[in-house]
């Protein structure tokens, strides 16, 4: 059977009535709900996740998506959700799509419409920020900035669209944040070259400003961070050489670390990552890895190592069963110690690399915006598995349910899965 007809039969299929979580989710993570997964940290444990694909092989279902973008699928239940941006003559269409977990098959789509247009890099567009779902609601954005609450039947609660609430900086790039969920607010950085920049928490039932704290003037585009340590809860916000921490309950600030200086074309990509009181980060892009641990009653974190070398410019790197992995955007792989930041090895891949990886049953993937995804088993020692390809540029991450695997590609959504099928 060839592409084709993959997409057409797979497509056809039956869509169950049942509205919940399918009975292949126990094995792994449940849902996928945000940027990098439950824990922010890529990782998906407890599945047995494929090790070999192809457009054809091991593909449960595959659709085409209208227009394309960057943005990374989300999962809640049975439900993935993505956006995509589509021309409109000499327009934009923005939309969000909804499509079952089980069949690929499209529940709905929503077009929102175009707030102020925004200037992208050529290698993206404004289809961008991966989507964050809670069990009632589905939160998306886009890289003009404009945010927006639907139910996960579809219904449009309301939009926010930043431009209108403050003056547009004309950004260079547009805005690559994803949002992320507190329990009072949905957050979402404004951050630029020119200011004034803020930290902007948005009310989760009207879109209105709830809350907003000045921010130093400059760009990022890191996600933020909620993090649980010492009976406290703190967001991390990477900025221009800086990584700062709020009390996500009073959103007082409690520390910076970093400068907050740097050079002008340092913009962060990178997330920071979080385990066991540690965090990851990089202060700007290709910038040294950073170690620190927490601390508590909002004290200033202490400094554990430094790495000796750069890390990415744009994949955010992956801590797995005590090793942290960075994979550079040209295509190298480079493998430390989590506790001494020591480099235990480095290896090239091939190919450039935006996305970031992911982690389950001791094996880790990463892709490139060639296609193809390298499968490396996990340890100290490099171990290649196997190379599998899309025959299309993969710039987002990956989300993983069960023991499924869902790729976007620029213009398309794959369902991997072992023997095309449930075991």
């Amino acid at each position: 059977m060839n592409r084709r007809e993959v997409l057409s039969v797979l497509g056809a299929a039956a869509l169950p009535a049942t509205f919940g979580l399918t009975a292949n989710a126990a094995r792994g993570p449940a849902n996928w709900p945000r940027w990098r997964g439950p824990n922010a940290d890529g990782v998906a444990d407890g599945g047995s996740l494929p090790t070999q694909w192809s457009q054809t092989e091991n593909v449960r279902w595959a659709v085409e998506l209208p227009g394309w973008g960057t943005s990374s699928p989300v999962i809640y239940g049975d439900r993935l959700f993505i956006t995509s941006e589509v021309p409109k003559g000499d327009a934009k269409s923005l939309l969000t799509l909804c499509f079952h977990r089980d069949t690929g098959r499209e529940l709905w789509r929503h077009d929102f419409g175009l707030g102020v247009d925004q200037r992208t890099h050529e290698k993206s567009n404004l289809a961008v920020n991966t989507p964050a779902v809670t069990e009632d609601a589905v939160y998306v954005a886009f890289g003009n900035s404009d945010v927006a609450r639907y139910t996960h039947d579809g219904k449009l609660v309301w939009v926010t669209r930043y431009m209108e609430l403050f003056p547009n900086p004309k950004m260079a790039w547009g805005y690559a944040a994803s949002p992320l969920v507190l329990e009072d607010s949905v957050l979402l950085p404004w951050d630029h070259h020119t200011g004034p920049c803020f930290l902007v928490g948005l009310d989760q039932q009207t879109g209105s400003i709830s809350w907003k704290k000045d921010r130093p003037i400059g760009t990022a585009h890191a996600t933020p961070l909620l993090v649980k340590h010492h009976a406290q809860s703190d967001i991390l916000v990477s900025g221009k050489n800086r990584l700062t921490a709020f009390d996500a309950k009073t959103h007082a600030e409690l520390w910076t670390y970093g400068e907050g200086e740097g050079p002008f074309n340092g913009e962060i990509i990178v997330s920071p990552l979080y385990a066991d009181g540690i965090v990851f980060l990089q202060l700007w892009r290709q910038s040294p890895i950073h170690a620190i641990r927490l601390t508590a009653n909002g004290q200033p974190p202490e400094l554990v190592w430094v790495s000796e070398k750069p890390g990415p410019q744009e994949p955010s790197p992956l801590l797995y069963r005590g090793l942290l992995y960075a994979l550079m955007d040209n295509g190298v792989l480079t493998c430390l110690d989590a506790k001494s930041g020591k480099e235990i090895y480095r290896q090239r891949l091939g190919g450039a690399c935006n996305s970031s990886p992911i982690a389950g049953d001791g094996r880790i993937c990463f892709s490139n915006t060639d296609g193809a995804t390298f499968v490396v088993k996990a340890g100290r020692e490099f171990a290649l598995l196997s190379t599998n390809s899309l025959g299309e540029r993969i710039t987002a991450s990956p989300a993983v349910c069960g023991n499924e695997l869902f790729y976007r590609t620029d213009s398309h959504v794959y369902c991997i899965a072992e023997n095309s099928g449930r075991g």
